[in-house]
């Protein structure tokens, strides 16, 4: 059996990499099974093997995101990744994968403040070694969504403007440069600029319809669901939401939570409270499949709010959110509560929902000064 050269499968998995990156799931699958072949043959390389485990591990938690059911337990998934480091001595472009993919397992988590620790202890390794731009769009793009998350709006915006600018030199990365424009709307609807929103994300709808990619046509009608919602037009909404959810149900089970409790939020606003049931129960029933807890805990509060009325629900909701650090869904939430019960004339209990918000918002502009620092 002849030996295969350690640098010739290091280039196989940079392939893979590249796959993962562009999200061809496919190439991913085949070219990870080729250097599973191939390291039976390769000669010895420890740095070699590492890259393998850390691909890994990478592979197997955006399979994980894609299908919802990729086969293995993230957690413990993840405490085998740690032992790489463990028993390694990583440095350079390793410490690098092994700081980014840990804070994209967090980040899956919805633990933010750990993914944001990761993340940027990944950026202080980006100059240690020779890393091409599109490395940096990377980490730039996955940076962006954390901070999105955190309702760091200038840093968010910041970071997914310079993945843009980059992926747009590239014809192949079509699906990160929409992916970036559904970042940058996002922090435009978090601002109250859904008009401007609007039209980042038609055109974001358009360039998905030119890819042919139906889980960023999904992706850009659920958004567009999201806006129109901010803009209480909510029939539009409603239209989009359902057919983002057309879309999500032929084979992207992992998006289906987050459609089914935006329809049942615009349903019960719409006053079509069977309709918005449904889409509760079933968005509940696939959460729970998911182990989605973060849309359990936000269907449990529509189920609260608008199905039962149920304060003690409502606020077993906001106790979820406060626990994993969720303060920019506590400040919306908070106020989109608050004024459902003002309506209602149940100003006591909409007053501690109002203080809710108002804590949140202190915690959400503590985090960004330490961003700062």
């Amino acid at each position: 059996m002849s030996v295969i050269p350690y640098d010739l499968v290091a280039t196989k998995m940079n392939f893979w990499y590249t796959a993962l990156k562009n999200n061809w799931p496919g190439k991913a699958e085949d070219t990870r099974k080729e250097v599973e072949r191939e390291l039976e043959q390769m000669e010895q390389n420890q740095d070699v093997i590492v890259y393998y485990n850390l691909l890994l591990f990478r592979h197997n938690l955006q399979f994980d995101y894609m299908y919802s059911d990729a086969g293995g337990n993230l957690a413990s998934r993840f405490d085998e990744f740690k032992k790489i480091r463990d028993q390694n001595s990583l440095e350079g472009m390793l410490e690098y994968y092994y700081q980014f993919f840990a804070g994209m397992y967090h980040f899956r988590q919805k633990e933010l403040i750990l993914a944001l620790n990761f993340y940027r202890n990944a950026e202080k390794q980006l100059d240690s070694f020779d890393c091409d731009e599109l490395e940096k769009a990377e980490f730039y793009f996955k940076a962006s969504e954390v901070y999105y998350h955190m309702k760091q709006t200038f840093f968010s915006m910041n970071y997914a403007n310079r993945a843009y600018n980059i992926y747009k030199k590239y014809d192949t990365y079509g699906e990160r440069r929409v992916q970036c424009q559904f970042i940058l709307t996002g922090n435009l609807i978090d601002k109250m600029y859904p008009e401007k929103a609007l039209v980042n994300l038609h055109k974001a709808l358009e360039e998905s319809n030119n890819l042919g990619a139906d889980h960023l046509i999904g992706s850009s009608h659920l958004n567009l669901g999201i806006c129109y919602n901010q803009l209480e037009e909510l029939e539009k909404s409603s239209n989009h939401l359902k057919e983002a959810l057309n879309l999500y149900r032929d084979g992207y089970l992992s998006f289906l939570p987050k459609t089914l409790f935006n329809l049942s939020y615009v349903m019960a606003k719409l006053r079509k409270l069977g309709n918005a049931e449904d889409a509760y129960l079933e968005g509940k029933e696939v959460a729970e499949n998911n182990r989605n807890f973060d849309i359990l805990a936000k269907l449990e509060m529509i189920k609260g709010l608008y199905l039962s009325f149920d304060l003690d629900l409502i606020r077993d909701s906001f106790k979820f959110f406060r626990e994993n650090g969720m303060y920019a869904d506590m400040e919306d939430y908070g106020v989109i509560v608050a004024e459902a019960l003002t309506k209602r004339e149940k100003i006591y209990d909409a007053l501690e929902f109002y203080r809710i918000a108002y804590d949140a918002r202190r915690q959400i502009q503590r985090s960004g000064i330490a961003n700062e620092g």
